[in-house]
């Protein structure tokens, strides 16, 4: 049997309620106001990058700059960086990867708080503080529970 080695450089948080952001689409002079931003539901989270949903699809560009802000333990973070992988699930949602680019201190502050979270979630789905998204939130990007936990 071939096992195939794990590519990823940092530990991935995957999420069983979904982080909220804010998605922000970053240098598309020609795309309209109301579609430069849009919530998007976090499934899981590295200092390296992120997994996550979106209500809509995004625009079909390889080199797309996409910034993230959410709040985690109290404190805001915009991450940036670019999509590495978009597509549908089963269900047809549109789900999407980004890769962020950040300085070594932002790395290490992003990795302090995954490693933080990480902590408290081991004793609940949602902590306070956070932008988890609420059954509403879920609702909206028309995701059942099953599904954001998988």
């Amino acid at each position: 049997m071939i096992m195939e080695k794990n590519k990823r450089s940092f530990f991935r948080l995957r999420f069983q309620q979904p982080l909220c952001a804010e998605l922000k689409i970053i240098g598309m002079d020609d795309l309209e106001p109301e579609f430069k931003t849009t919530k998007a539901a976090m499934l899981d989270l590295s200092a390296g990058g992120a997994r996550f949903f979106t209500a809509a699809p995004l625009p079909e560009d390889s080199r797309l700059l996409i910034e993230l802000k959410f709040t985690v333990l109290a404190k805001e973070y915009r991450t940036l960086g670019m999509l590495v992988r978009s597509g549908q699930t089963e269900t047809g949602h549109s789900e999407y990867c980004i890769q962020f680019s950040h300085s070594e201190k932002e790395t290490a502050a992003l990795t302090s708080m995954i490693n933080q979270l990480a902590i408290k979630l081991r004793k609940a789905t949602v902590i306070s503080q956070c932008s988890f998204c609420t059954e509403e939130d879920l609702a909206e990007f028309g995701i059942l529970q099953a599904e954001a936990a998988r």
